[in-house]
């Protein structure tokens, strides 16, 4: 069931409310205009009579439920009959197996009206990928990993097709990994997402024994990150015109924050007397706190006086919603080529200088790991490899021709 309104604080937007669920969020998404909203934990979309036909045609008439004043704007005539089918309709609706007295076998919210057109959706009502999507729901994975293990998984259905992906054995999953390779020329990272989707319907859905399916994962190649120096740093800030994002830069150099995590940082995450900046949710769904320096509470509060945000500490103008890392990463790209920096890299490369630089300065190597929020302390020691305070030193055996 979904809830349609009209938004309280933006009335030509509609609030459109349903439990979280990866299918409801796909659906949604071919809605023009459509927005998420952190703040009200829903979606927002125009408010105008197409956008209530649309979302009728996509999850079924039957099962979203009207506020009163959105049947009222766009049917002014309606009974009050009418009105209560729309406000509260019927659960389950009629027809459904759990109307019939079959509450095992209710549909669930990922219900698809017949007749509607899904051409790139096809696989979302696979048995494999409903079992995954249930299992990984349960399990709280994140979006974006269920994302991209149904894409492998979709890879490996039309790859195995008429047969089901359980009833490739492991010698025909190796065969297929070659095909990914050979044919699809897919790198290594790829390649792992491919394998850890695999695994984890052996092993989370299908309960098999690690022998039936463990496959070795192709070897990395071992790259080192990109380093500013602190010169490139300084050049970056002064390239940013903008005062709201020369603060968000500044934050992310001073504390080494991802930008996913600098974008939903909130006003109330920042601790003035303890001097902590509070990270909520972060990668693998973790808080942490890293420190709030001098320095960057000055820049935060010249920022504050001018910018004023309500919720999140750098917001849209016109929305308060915090700000799209596509934004925050395009704004970044721009201050990179005015400050006429030739090494490649994203803002990411902002939070490898922070660790390098803290280790160059003498910094344990546990305290950087915490502030990252490494699990492993393996991905913290890559940060060595760059570290310029003792090669730079070195004297080469030409100095001695």
């Amino acid at each position: 069931m979904i809830t349609i309104q009209i938004d309280e604080q933006d009335p030509t937007c509609l609030g459109v409310y349903f439990p979280q669920d990866p299918i409801g969020n796909d659906l949604i998404g071919q809605v023009p205009g459509r927005r998420f909203s952190r703040s009200r934990r829903g979606w927002l979309v125009p408010n105008t009579r197409d956008s209530v036909v649309m979302l009728g045609k996509l999850f079924g008439k039957d099962y979203c439920r009207f506020d009163e004043a959105v049947v009222r704007l766009y049917k002014p005539t309606a009974t009050t009959a009418e009105v209560e089918q729309a406000t509260n309709p019927i659960w389950p609706p009629p027809g459904t197996p759990q109307s019939a007295g079959s509450p095992d076998l209710r549909k669930p919210f990922r219900y698809v009206p017949p007749g509607v057109s899904l051409p790139t959706r096809e696989y979302d009502r696979h048995p494999v990928i409903v079992a995954v999507s249930e299992v990984m729901r349960v399990q709280n994975y994140s979006y974006k990993t269920f994302k991209n293990y149904k894409q492998a998984l979709i890879a490996l259905i039309r790859y195995a097709s008429p047969k089901m992906p359980d009833e490739l054995t492991k010698p025909l999953y190796q065969r297929y990994l070659l095909f990914l390779v050979q044919k699809k020329r897919l790198s290594s990272g790829t390649l792992n997402v491919h394998i850890n989707a695999w695994k984890f319907y052996q092993e989370k859905v299908l309960k098999r024994d690690k022998a039936y399916y463990d496959v070795q994962y192709p070897r990395q190649p071992t790259k080192l990150p990109t380093v500013y120096s602190v010169t490139e740093v300084k050049a970056i800030f002064r390239a940013t015109t903008s005062l709201k994002y020369q603060t968000l830069f500044k934050l992310v150099y001073a504390t080494g924050l991802r930008v996913g995590e600098v974008a939903a940082l909130r006003i109330t995450d920042l601790d003035r007397v303890r001097r902590l900046i509070t990270i909520r949710g972060g990668k693998g769904k973790k808080d942490r706190i890293v420190m709030l320096s001098e320095k960057l509470e000055i820049d935060i509060d010249a920022y504050l006086d001018r910018h004023r945000p309500k919720r999140y500490l750098f917001e849209e103008s016109e929305t308060n919603e915090p700000l799209s890392k596509r934004a925050i990463q395009q704004v970044y790209s721009n201050a990179v080529i005015h400050a006429r920096i030739q090494k490649r890299g994203g803002i990411h490369t902002l939070r490898h200088s922070f660790a390098t630089h803290l280790l160059e300065s003498g910094t344990d190597i546990r305290y950087i790991q915490q502030l990252l929020g490494h699990e492993s302390i393996t991905t913290t020691m890559r940060y060595t490899h760059v570290t310029s305070d003792k090669i730079s030193t070195l004297k080469s055996p030409l100095d001695d021709l």
